[in-house]
Parts: structure tokens; C-alpha cells; sequence
């Protein structure tokens, strides 16, 4: 079910962006964010695609960022804390966040596989000014 899932997300992913960029998500490059954060990324003109996998404990504090997120967890848990209500998110569920929203993120299981799409895309991603991974800030 797993491969399955991810095979719909590519290929919606690639359908709505330019379908002449085919990627593979083993050949994308792994950027290890922190001990407990690896994230393989890509972009299109509109949209980024960014697929985590989260150590137990992992955490991403809270930030913004002027994209809207749609997020999918594949494997695992994680608690999503968004304007101070939590929210459980288990294999085979997601959440959409709004532009401008702060939002945290926290794994509660190891190997915790976390899809996530934005748009427009990452631009603070492309640029490496995402420092809210290691430096707790809020990013725009």
C-alpha cells in the first residue's frame, strides 16, 4: 500500500507540474536537517515536493511560511500543533495548512515517513534560508 500511495503522489506531482521533469525519489539528494531530520526535495515552477523521514522525537518548531502545505504521513505519527490545538496524524492520513499559518511538528515514531506538497513552492528551500529546522524561529 505504502509504494502505492507514493506512486499516485509522484504521479499526480507530475501531472500537475511540468510532466517533461521525471524524477525518482532514490535519485533526489538526502539533506540530513538535523540527527533526527532527512528531507529529499524537489521543485517545479509552482509547487515543491518535500519528502521527510523522521526520527522518534524529531521536531520541527514552529514556523510560517507563505505556502500553502499539504501534508500526507505515510508511515508512522506525528503531532502537528497548529494555533495551540494538537493534531494526531497516523499512516494514511494528512492535513492541508494554510498560508501564514504557524505550525509545529513532532514525530512520535521512528521511521516516520512524512510527504509533504507546497505551492507556490519553497523558495527559502531553494535558497537555504530555511533555518527554523535547527534555529527555532519563526520563517516567512
Amino acid at each position: 500500500m505504502q509504494s502505492t500511495i507514493i506512486t499516485i503522489i509522484l504521479l499526480t506531482l507530475a501531472i500537475t507540474a511540468n510532466a517533461q521533469t521525471r524524477f525518482a525519489l532514490q535519485d533526489l539528494k538526502t539533506d540530513a536537517l538535523t540527527d533526527k531530520i532527512e528531507r529529499k526535495t524537489i521543485s517545479g515552477t509552482d509547487a515543491t515536493f518535500g519528502y521527510f523521514v523522521f526520527k522518534k522525537g524529531a521536531v520541527v518548531p514552529e514556523h510560517q511560511h507563505i505556502n500553502e502545505q499539504y501534508t500526507f504521513i505515510v508511515q508512522g505519527s506525528v503531532k502537528v500543533t497548529i494555533n495551540k490545538t494538537d493534531y494526531l496524524l497516523h499512516a494514511g492520513e494528512g492535513l492541508i495548512i494554510p498560508p501564514n499559518v504557524p505550525h509545529r511538528f513532532e514525530a512520535l515514531e521512528d521511521n516516520t515517513i512524512d510527504i509533504d506538497f507546497f505551492t507556490p513552492r519553497r523558495q527559502d528551500w531553494l535558497n537555504g534560508t530555511d533555518t527554523y529546522f535547527t534555529a527555532p524561529s519563526k520563517n516567512k
